[in-house]
């Protein structure tokens, strides 16, 4: 059970960091084509790599890190470090992605962030994550915060009940 989860989250990884390397070069290229109907097909491109590769495989990657964090039990300050990492990466997504749908609204796109810096902030990112993973770096846990490290004891906030 647990080879197939890193066999999916892996494959499912591999999809996703690929499409969010390959994002940025086509946003480069829509922003200038050569021939007119070269933009027609950045658009359809990018569009359809960003919404049925790309953003499914971020899904299926997370669920099944998610599943093997809890089936491993991996809750080390490291895996914290990787998890922030993962949350920049989904910010670059995030940004790709309105970078795309405004290439599909306007037929062109200059992005406010050049998009070598973009290719070159998910290579950091990714590579940050692989060091971390594969080093799993011993992070003392007094880094962290207090109210990260102990529980507080209070109750939660429940919602008013509806009236009826």
């Amino acid at each position: 059970m647990i080879a197939w989860l890193k066999f999916l989250h892996i494959a499912a990884l591999l999809f996703w960091c690929g499409g969010l390397l390959l994002l940025p070069l086509l946003l480069a290229r829509a922003d200038n084509p050569v021939r007119a109907g070269e933009a027609a097909r950045m658009r359809i491109f990018a569009h359809f790599a960003y919404n049925f590769c790309v953003s499914p495989a971020a899904v299926v990657a997370t669920i099944a890190g998610g599943s093997l964090l809890f089936a491993r039990w991996v809750f080390e300050p490291w895996m914290f470090v990787k998890l922030v990492q993962i949350g920049a990466l989904v910010v670059l997504h995030t940004y790709l992605g309105h970078c795309v749908a405004r290439l599909g609204e306007a037929g062109y796109v200059r992005p406010a962030v050049p998009p070598a810096l973009m290719l070159g902030a998910g290579l950091a990112i990714m590579g940050a994550i692989l060091v971390t993973v594969l080093a799993k770096p011993h992070l003392d846990a007094a880094m962290m915060p207090d109210w990260l490290r102990q529980p507080l004891n209070r109750q939660l906030l429940l919602p008013p009940a509806p009236s009826r």
